[in-house]
């Protein structure tokens, strides 16, 4: 077994058998998301002092409280970039919601991921490997999402990069033959 699925395998194990909040982490919904994955994976990934998961405070929700994009780009048990691979990196977007809580909107393995605001919109663009718009893995694909009541939908397809319409009419083309 590859190291990533012993470290993915470890997680689910040590969330499994842990408390109703390490349950509901994983499950999306969060009081404190930058502390309780901080502290689950200090104990799974064996971590030095002073080594946690990388995150930045972005603003997407109107009430002044952080929202977060966490980013996995970390070591664990000693192996350097461990949730990275040809797909990219692991990914969580945490927004905070009305109960004082955080609930996860995205959870995905991307190669970049950028916030765009534009005529009072939210946008996330989601840089994928090739290969999603049925090409080419080293080839550019993205796709553009737009943050709407605490969701993130498809934005429409005069927003999207050209790379994903092209996935999207030879999806339809597979579908009509």
């Amino acid at each position: 077994m590859k190291a990533r699925h012993l470290i993915w395998a470890a997680l689910l194990t040590v969330a499994a058998s842990g408390s109703q909040a390490s349950q509901e982490l994983l499950a999306g919904r969060s009081a404190n998301p930058v502390g309780e994955l901080n502290a689950l994976y200090a104990e799974i990934c064996k971590w030095s002092e002073g080594e946690s998961i990388p995150n930045t405070i972005v603003e997407f929700t109107p009430d002044d409280v952080p929202d977060y994009v966490i980013t996995y780009e970390m070591s664990c048990r000693g192996q350097p970039r461990a949730f990275s691979g040809t797909a990219g990196t692991a990914h969580q977007i945490w927004i905070s919601v009305e109960d004082g809580s955080y609930e996860r909107i995205l959870d995905a393995n991307v190669r970049d991921l950028r916030i765009e605001r534009n005529n009072g919109k939210i946008f996330v663009v989601l840089q994928q490997a090739g290969s999603y718009c049925l090409t080419a893995d080293a080839a550019p694909c993205f796709l553009t999402l737009e943050f709407t009541g605490n969701e993130l939908i498809w934005a429409a397809p005069e927003l999207q990069h050209p790379s994903l319409n092209e996935r999207l009419r030879r999806l339809q083309e597979l579908e009509e033959n």
